[in-house]
């Protein structure tokens, strides 16, 4: 079942872009195998370690053009979950690798024909089933401080904003928590509302103690209404809303500070 830009796959939640991505790196794989299996060099060690070496050039690129973003925790860099991958870098790298590897041969002309295929069925892929996300968030919605106090989230509007849905429960919720309040801290032309999920403000306020997190926007939504209005049944889910009103992107799954930095850029070009 698909939910926006994410694949629920029974209690597993996936980014579609992440499953495509995952599905190419299978197809290059699959591919290679067939079109070289009358080949009388090796390839399946080859495929294998162009795939490493994609992943890991491709974490370098993106990591080398977010530089500032991955000053503040620079291990952050090794958290390759939170996705952000440099393609050109990664093709390059996979490529190679392939080359290093078959050298001059049909085997390495076949492999590289099954990497571009592969990079271009996945690119078809993602433009036909990667959904625009400029939808409008719904009005009316309301957030409540952790004192019970109401917040009318239509007061946010005139200006970008971004909203961070998670849960105590949440793993990646609570990895991602700290730096969330320290880029908000760090931007606050771009408020970032943190908003609990169905948890009672009881049990969110002795969260916040226990790991002393504070900020002005920590809010609890009792009866998840934001999660339906983001159509989202993942959480932690990042919801990028511009100052129309119109919700230009949505990230399912732990978002790094890069990732982050690169919505709220994206919101504050689109109130320029």
């Amino acid at each position: 079942m698909t939910i926006g830009n994410t694949v629920a796959l029974g209690p597993l939640v996936l980014s579609t872009d992440r499953l495509l991505a995952l599905l190419a790196i299978a197809a290059f794989i699959g591919l290679v195998s067939f079109l070289t299996r009358k080949s009388p060099r090796p390839t399946s060690n080859a495929a294998t370690a162009a795939v490493v070496a994609g992943l890991v050039m491709g974490r370098i690129g993106y990591v080398a053009m977010h530089i500032p973003s991955f000053s503040d925790d620079p291990l952050s860099a090794l958290a390759i979950w939170q996705g952000g991958f440099s393609l050109v870098a990664g093709i390059v790298g996979a490529a190679l690798v392939l080359v290093v590897t078959l050298r001059r041969s049909a085997a390495l002309y076949r492999s590289l024909a099954s990497l571009g295929i592969a990079v271009m069925v996945w690119a078809a892929a993602a433009h036909l089933l990667v959904e625009d996300t400029a939808s409008p968030l719904p009005k009316g919605l309301i957030a409540y401080t952790i004192d019970g106090q109401p917040v009318a989230i239509d007061s946010f509007r005139g200006k970008p904003f971004v909203i961070n849905l998670w849960a105590i429960w949440c793993g990646p919720c609570q990895r991602e928590m700290p730096m969330l309040v320290r880029a908000a801290a760090a931007r606050p032309a771009v408020p970032v509302l943190l908003i609990d999920q169905g948890e009672t403000s009881e049990a969110v306020k002795a969260f916040l103690a226990t790991k002393r997190l504070t900020s002005p926007h920590l809010l609890v939504d009792h009866s998840q209404d934001f999660s339906r209005a983001a159509g989202s049944g993942a959480l932690p889910t990042t919801v990028f809303v511009a100052a129309d009103g119109m919700i230009r992107e949505s990230h399912a799954g732990e978002i790094s500070r890069a990732a982050l930095d690169d919505g709220i850029d994206d919101l504050l070009e689109t109130n320029q």
